[in-house]
């Protein structure tokens, strides 16, 4: 819903323009839909992310010179982003050594656009490493499946807890704003403490979708 909106707004007033757009997995069903619809020229200045080929009209865009773009391993932003969370500059690996994002090569750059390198190669214990610079956060938009009145997040009927938490965390320490979508609402102190994985202290705003959905092709599946 969020990203409905954000594309909605960005037409009908042209703004907000020129945003960083972060996310750790490809977000779209390799359509129209997710991150494709976020394909408008003027929208994003940059992208960042692991697999653009669920988003194929935002894709259109990167091989256009639209905009800058990079594709980062996922496991490699995931753990970025826990570094991040912890407030570290980034996340030293030998993960993309000698390949696309090693920065000897393109370093995950996507076009010609994209020049400037966010990440680069360091020297440690006598051992070459890839070393991912940290990305500021400014807005972390996540879902989860019920909030309570103090923003106390649970993901019942989540598939997954993914990178939620790190990112939360991230935009939190960073004094970023973080934004939450959940299935439902639940009064204050009716959710039990330990199904809490998102404590309500991290939360900014919450909002509410009741049709949301597990995945682009499935309403709710307890085999998730």
């Amino acid at each position: 819903a969020f990203i409905d909106e954000l594309a909605a707004q960005f037409e009908q007033a042209g703004r907000p323009r020129d945003l960083t757009t972060v996310r750790v997995v490809g977000i779209g069903d390799f359509a129209d839909t997710g991150f494709s619809q976020l394909a408008l020229p003027g929208l994003a200045r940059r992208t960042i992310g692991s697999n653009i080929g669920n988003e194929p009209r935002l894709g259109a865009l990167v091989r256009q010179g639209a905009l800058e773009a990079y594709s980062l391993p996922q496991g490699v932003l995931s753990a970025l982003c826990r570094d991040m969370a912890a407030g570290r500059p980034g996340h030293i690996t030998h993960v993309g050594l000698g390949t696309y994002v090693d920065p000897r090569q393109s370093g995950g750059r996507q076009n010609e656009r994209t020049t400037e390198d966010i990440v680069e190669v360091v020297e440690l214990g006598g051992r070459e490493w890839l070393f991912y610079h940290a990305l500021p956060i400014d807005v972390a938009v996540i879902r989860a499946t019920t909030a309570d009145e103090d923003g106390n997040l649970t993901f019942e009927h989540e598939p997954i807890l993914g990178d939620s938490l790190a990112l939360t965390m991230a935009a939190h320490n960073a004094g970023g704003t973080v934004i939450a979508q959940v299935e439902r609402l639940a009064a204050r102190r009716t959710l039990r403490p330990r199904d809490v994985r998102i404590p309500g202290a991290l939360v900014d705003f919450v909002y509410a979708d009741p049709v949301q959905r597990q995945t682009y092709l499935t309403a709710h599946s307890p085999y998730y």
